[in-house]
């Protein structure tokens, strides 16, 4: 960050140039190893926003001037650094990457164990309960998780209201609580104590 701060008071050399594209050609690379942290199918808008960001980064690594270091850079950094902030606080109520979170981890326990949940009739309970709580958690809170994802990024004031009523409905809907004390049960199960 500290060659970025120089670059503002030079002209449009060649090494400013090469510079600042280099800022831009390392933040995507940051971005490509950790990931996309949203899913399409639970946050479209803001999951399309972080790879279109990721996609001008990559652009603006091959193509940036030194006009766009530091504003450009910082704008667009900031802007990603919200979105994954955003995209990793809603993670918390997608049911069906919990859920498939879930089943994963009692796959492997299974497995390390050597053990089968076919005729564990609490294991079965459970995975009932997390399957059908979970349909109804989802359509109670699919409109609050689509009026966050719809909100446009410069609007902090409306994103943190539709967090909020995110955050209040989940934590009084009933079928959220069975579905993640369900989920957690079934992360957690250990089939030599049954």
């Amino acid at each position: 960050m500290m060659t970025i701060a120089v670059l503002a008071g030079c002209g449009a050399s060649p090494e400013n140039v090469a510079a600042c594209r280099k800022h831009f050609a390392e933040h995507q690379q940051l971005l490509q190893e950790r990931g996309n942290p949203g899913r399409k199918a639970f946050t479209p808008k803001m999951t399309a926003r972080w790879d279109a960001l990721e996609v001008e980064f990559g652009q603006l690594s091959r193509s940036a001037s030194s006009d766009d270091c530091p504003d450009r850079f910082d704008a667009m950094t900031a802007e990603v650094s919200d979105v994954e902030s955003v995209l990793l606080k809603i993670d918390d109520y997608d049911v069906a990457r919990m859920t498939h979170r879930a089943e994963a981890k009692l796959d492997r326990t299974a497995k390390k164990q050597r053990a089968s949940y076919a005729t564990d009739y609490v294991l079965i309970t459970l995975l009932r309960t997390m399957h059908e709580r979970g349909t109804d958690a989802e359509k109670a809170l699919a409109p609050l998780v689509a009026r966050v994802d719809a909100v446009k990024p410069a609007d902090t004031a409306e994103r943190a209201a539709a967090m909020v009523a995110l955050y209040n409905a989940a934590a009084s809907n009933a079928a959220f609580a069975d579905f993640k004390e369900a989920a957690e049960t079934i992360e957690s199960y250990d089939f030599d104590k049954e």
